[in-house]
């Protein structure tokens, strides 16, 4: 079955100016387009649930709300952030519109638009979210049987908050890894409590596209230098930037997510530089580790982490694996076979 986000529009996605339907007036909230490129990373169907009572109330007709909603829809397509599928409820018991005058199944916080979406789309609703920024959202969510996520304010009947969408990302991110994948400040915060409880931080950084027995070694290594080991994921930008345009075969979030899997990664952070300076500047890890086939003179970290008092580690790694060659070998092995 599929994993889904369902997102409340007005408010999460678009500005909420009380009831928005002018075309001309649409604004969509900054890091909307962000945030759903990320999810669909994650493989997240993506699907809008929304409340529509103006259509009832008589203040714009269900054919202004369906031209709205494909404007909104090809705008973050533009952006190469997909829609997979949009629900809304026209229907008010107080409504003007005869039509729509009714209690029904599908308005929040009754959750039947999430049940139709799910028997629709194969949608597991227990590996699912639903981000919104009022109760209604939330009641709706957890009726359904999803996890959820309040923007932009605390309550008791959300399992999370965030003040942005981007942040909702985040926490689903960190959700999904056991709380091993983490934002840069939150990464900042945690070590610098762990030096002050003196406990020895390693860090290191690499791609770790394909996982494997040279990487666990390494990574192994690593962390037996200190009390907690931190890894700067390169992105998937950056991957491209210093491998190749083909590259990374596996993307940002499920790299990070096998990462997660490993006893010996206690945190994963992502960044999209070439090189770890800034990251390993902002985070002051005691130790900064590299593999073996590096030289001192290479690393253009070295002067950063000696500046600050931190030490520069080189870890011998198994020259017979690489996930380069690992490619090579799975192309050969398939191109005699069709």
């Amino acid at each position: 079955m599929k994993k889904a986000v369902f997102l409340d529009r007005d408010g999460v996605l678009i500005e909420d100016t009380g009831y928005p339907h002018s075309i001309e007036k649409m604004k969509i909230l900054a890091g909307t387009s962000d945030a759903i490129k990320r999810l669909k990373k994650a493989d997240y169907l993506i699907v809008i649930v929304s409340n529509q009572s103006g259509i009832a109330r008589g203040l714009f007709t269900e054919k202004e709300f369906e031209e709205f909603n494909k404007k909104l829809v090809y705008e973050l397509r533009k952006e190469g952030a997909i829609i997979d599928a949009v629900y809304y409820c026209p229907h008010h018991p107080e409504g003007k519109v005869e039509k729509y005058k009714k209690i029904c199944e599908c308005r929040k916080p009754k959750p039947g638009m999430l049940l139709k979406a799910a028997r629709e789309h194969n949608i597991s609703l227990q590996n699912s979210w639903m981000i919104g920024d009022k109760e209604e959202d939330i009641i709706a969510g957890k009726a359904a049987g999803c996890k959820t996520i309040r923007i932009d304010e605390k309550g008791e009947k959300t399992d999370f908050s965030a003040k942005t969408l981007l942040d909702a990302v985040d926490i689903i991110f960190e959700n999904e890894t056991d709380g091993k994948l983490v934002t840069e400040n939150k990464l900042e915060r945690i070590i610098k409590e762990a030096k002050s409880d003196r406990k020895k931080v390693v860090f290191t950084n690499g791609c770790f596209d394909i996982l494997h027995a040279g990487h666990v070694d390494y990574l192994k290594k690593a962390k037996a230098l200190g009390d907690i080991f931190a890894v700067g994921l390169n992105s998937d930008e950056s991957v491209r930037g210093i491998k190749d345009p083909k590259r990374p075969i596996n993307n940002e979030f499920w790299r990070a997510k096998v990462l997660s899997a490993l006893k010996y990664v206690d945190y994963i952070v992502i960044f999209d530089e070439k090189t770890p300076e800034r990251l390993v500047e902002k985070l002051k890890p005691d130790i900064h580790v590299k593999g073996g086939d590096w030289k001192f003179s290479e690393l253009p970290e070295k002067r950063i982490v000696e500046k600050y008092g931190g030490k520069v580690i080189l870890i011998d790694t198994v020259e017979s694996i690489s996930t380069s060659k690992i490619v090579e070998k799975i192309l050969s092995s398939y191109k005699h076979t069709r």
